[in-house]
């Protein structure tokens, strides 16, 4: 009996100490990305897009990182490079009077990449500071920060303003 209760005893012990080396102590979002939203610089309002393409100027491969057609999308990740200390995304218009002008806008963020030590089970990452945005504006009114530091919580870091009409804006009269 004694040998039983023993053996039930370190296969406890070991459950338990399995238990405690997960990752469950680590934020769901293991990369530091800016997370942007899309508003109207009219009203201030959340808005959704769906007619943008949004592509990384002079990344790797393909970098489109959200293509037209997908269904509206009010937010977007704009990934930065631990290696760079600058990146430019493009936001192409696909709606048919602004695509056959090739019309776009190019926003850019200047930033300092921060190595640190998260914790033992995140391990180390990068937090990104951001120093400047600058961006075109052929439809984009603003663009701004709601935290110049963007770490791995999950969190809208990045406003980006349109301009956009109210219903009976430009209506013939």
């Amino acid at each position: 009996m004694g040998q039983l209760l023993r053996s039930i005893g370190l296969s406890v012990a070991a459950a338990v100490a399995l238990a405690a080396c997960n990752t469950s102590g680590c934020y769901d979002n293991g990369s530091s990305i800016p997370l942007a939203g899309f508003y109207s610089g009219t009203t201030g309002y959340a808005i959704s897009v769906d007619s943008i393409t949004i592509i990384g100027v002079d990344a790797p491969a393909d970098s489109a990182i959200l293509r037209a057609g997908a269904s509206g999308a009010s937010q977007v990740y704009l990934p930065m490079r631990a290696s760079a200390s600058e990146v430019t995304w493009m936001i192409r218009y696909e709606q048919a009077a602004l695509a056959e002008h090739d019309v776009a806008d190019y926003i850019g963020f200047d930033y300092e990449a921060i190595p640190y030590f998260a914790s033992e089970e995140c391990g180390a990452m990068y937090a990104y500071r951001i120093r400047g945005v600058y961006h075109t504006d052929m439809l984009i009114d603003s663009v701004t920060l709601t935290d110049s530091l963007i770490t791995n919580i999950d969190a809208e870091t990045i406003r980006i303003y349109f301009r956009t009409a109210q219903a009976g804006e430009g209506d013939a009269q």
